[in-house]
């Protein structure tokens, strides 16, 4: 991370924690080139429903958010909220339960319109784990008609036009305008991405995601123009978006080189190319990189999907993208990027639920595990341990 934006952020946050709105609407100005901007226009209001005329739009709208919806639910179900098992006189287990707010961050985008699929993989898990409060907050230039109706068909109404460092700082502590939640999730980008880490503990943080990426794996089996297309799809994001292509056909590599040169020289720098004479070795690229994208264009994906442990999503069958991921397919877009799939998930309803442990206590359970606790306390030395469960020990 560069020091110097590090340093910034840390200013930023303070600044917002001390000063509220005051702080918001100083660096919104500044950033976002908004000299006029004032502390009405920090909340944008959604009463009515906006008036577009784009069928297919909203169409695509609906099948998304219907798309999302399904996968969550289904997720949803597939976690078991409560049990308890019984083990040695113990009885315990654990339930499930949903933070109380979230904040949602939706970047601006690259080419300047907030990003409505980022809206609908965000909010979507958050609603289907019953969050009581949602909040969005999006920098304020380009919030487009297109992003307020697809806020109101979440039935989103609390939206706020600010951005960067100085957005995550309002969610962590609150400001006279913004509210302070329990959790903060969404992309973002630098700015955003440190003002997270250095929040990380102050409030709930669902990853520090980074530039966008994919690995593409081919063996000659699948048309050039798609596996280009793919390779630069995930580039196109940003000039630090990084796409892979692992081959284990070296005449592919030297085919789709000519014509990214050709076509988008522009992008070639974020591309890097890598010849296998075996599955076995590309797997093992794969778990290395760890990438947020993973596109099987090979006959035998079955062996991959067996094999890969580090990725934050797979794209296989006849048609494969990753790009239906991004907007369509289900499961949420926030993936962990910069190898951190190594250890980390995508959002998911997961990301909006709290474990809380549940220990039950009998007199039976009680007097049997009270001399192996005083024993393992007397070791630690920690004296009224072993002196509270003693208790136990003497009694029927």
């Amino acid at each position: 991370m560069n020091n110097s934006i590090t340093t910034k952020v840390q200013k930023i946050i303070e600044d917002v924690k001390k000063f509220g709105d005051k702080a918001v609407l100083k660096y919104t100005r500044m950033f976002d080139n908004i000299p006029d901007f004032s502390s009405k226009d920090i909340k944008i209001e959604i009463k009515n429903s906006p008036k577009i005329n784009d069928n297919l739009f909203k169409n695509s709208v609906k099948l998304a958010i219907e798309n999302v919806r399904k996968f969550h639910i289904a997720e949803l179900e597939s976690i078991k909220k409560y049990w308890i098992k019984k083990y040695n006189n113990i009885e315990a287990g654990m339930k499930f339960i949903p933070v109380d707010s979230v904040g949602v961050y939706i970047p601006g985008g690259r080419f300047g319109y907030n990003y409505i699929s980022t809206l609908i993989m965000t909010v979507i898990p958050a609603q289907i784990a019953k969050v009581k409060k949602i909040v969005v907050v999006t920098p304020p230039r380009n919030v487009s008609e297109y992003f307020l109706y697809t806020a109101y068909m979440l039935n989103i109404r609390e939206i706020y036009g600010v951005g960067g460092a100085q957005a995550i700082a309002a969610l962590a502590f609150g400001t006279e305008t913004i509210p302070k939640v329990d959790l903060i999730v969404g992309p973002g980008n630098i700015w955003v991405s440190e003002a997270k880490r250095q929040l990380i503990g102050t409030v709930g943080i669902d990853l520090i995601a980074g530039p966008s990426e994919v690995v593409v794996v081919t063996d000659g089996s699948y048309p050039i123009e798609v596996i280009i297309s793919e390779l630069l799809a995930q580039a196109e994001h940003d000039k630090d978006a990084k796409s892979w292509l692992i081959s284990l056909d070296k005449h592919v590599i030297e085919k789709v080189k000519n014509l990214i040169l050709t076509n988008a020289k522009e992008r070639f720098s974020q591309i890097q190319f890598k010849y296998v004479k075996d599955i076995d070795t590309a797997i093992n690229i794969i778990n290395t990189i760890a990438p947020e994208h993973l596109t099987l264009f090979t006959k035998k994906q079955n062996v991959f999907i067996k094999k890969i442990k580090n990725a934050g999503a797979v794209f296989y069958g006849e048609n494969p993208s990753a790009v239906f991921g991004d907007y369509i397919a289900g499961p949420s877009h926030v993936l962990p990027t910069n190898t951190t799939a190594r250890f980390s998930s995508g959002l998911s309803i997961l990301t909006f639920l709290k474990k809380i442990s549940l220990i039950k206590f009998s007199k039976k359970s009680t007097k049997i595990l009270a001399k192996y606790t005083a024993k393992l306390a007397e070791i630690e030395g920690m004296e009224w341990h072993k002196k509270r469960v003693e208790i136990y020990e003497t009694k029927s």
